[in-house]
């Protein structure tokens, strides 16, 4: 995916036993105090705080919320990204759990070589600097200023699972942890448990900052192929 157009949403302010935003967003902390923080993504995304993002001369993903705690995600030949900030009870996030499963998906690619990077899915989650002061959380600031690392779990490519690599996005401030190889079986759910803080510490030797926001991201780009794939039970703690 090659740039960034969007905007932050506002701020969220905790309310009680729940994160809500001022334009409606609630991330619920209840059930399963032992999950830890609920990533919802209905009853429709917009109103969960999401933004979906597309890109000039590519057709668009379309991303589409199941029910409240899950989103199908296709793009045929095209590449999209949906994103959201994250509230200020997130920034100290440590692991992220979520499941996700495909019907249909492009083949292995070189994740490390721009304009041959597809994959199927991708889940970002972008870090500031722990020194900067600003409270930014539009992504795309924080890119083009350069005060964030951006920790990306993906299912696409050929490496091992665990493997850490550099994409060549984001100034050199991107790093991929490989989860799930292109290959690995379709109309199956794969439950991730991905250990936030030390694969940081791996991949870009040092401490994370704060989580700021997280984003969803498919690519057939670069290969005319086509993904149709869905992710539920997002969580961070």
């Amino acid at each position: 995916t090659k740039g960034l157009s969007l905007k932050a949403v506002a701020a969220t302010l905790l309310i009680g036993g729940m994160l809500v935003s001022p334009v409606g967003t609630v991330l619920a902390r209840g059930a399963e105090m032992g999950r830890g923080l609920a990533i919802p993504f209905g009853p429709s995304l917009s109103a969960s705080g999401w933004q979906a993002v597309s890109f000039p001369g590519r057709p668009a993903a379309t991303f589409t919320a199941k029910g409240s705690d899950a989103v199908r995600v296709e793009t045929a030949g095209g590449a999209g990204l949906l994103w959201r900030a994250m509230p200020p009870g997130a920034a100290g996030a440590t692991t992220a759990m979520w499941r996700w499963r495909k019907a249909l998906g492009v083949g292995p690619t070189d994740l490390t070589r721009r304009g041959g990077d597809d994959r199927i899915l991708a889940v970002y989650f972008a870090f500031a600097d722990p020194g900067d002061a600003t409270g930014q959380t539009d992504l795309k600031a924080l890119l083009r200023s350069g005060r964030a690392d951006i920790l990306i779990y993906v299912w696409g490519g050929s490496a091992r699972p665990g493997t850490i690599q550099t994409i060549p996005y984001f100034k050199g401030r991107g790093r991929a942890v490989l989860k799930r190889q292109a290959n690995a079986p379709a109309e199956k759910w794969f439950a991730e448990d991905a250990a936030l803080a030390a694969d940081f510490q791996r991949a870009f030797r040092k401490p994370p900052g704060r989580l700021v926001a997280i984003a969803l991201s498919s690519d057939a780009d670069d290969t005319g192929g086509h993904n149709i794939a869905a992710l539920a039970d997002f969580h961070l703690k």
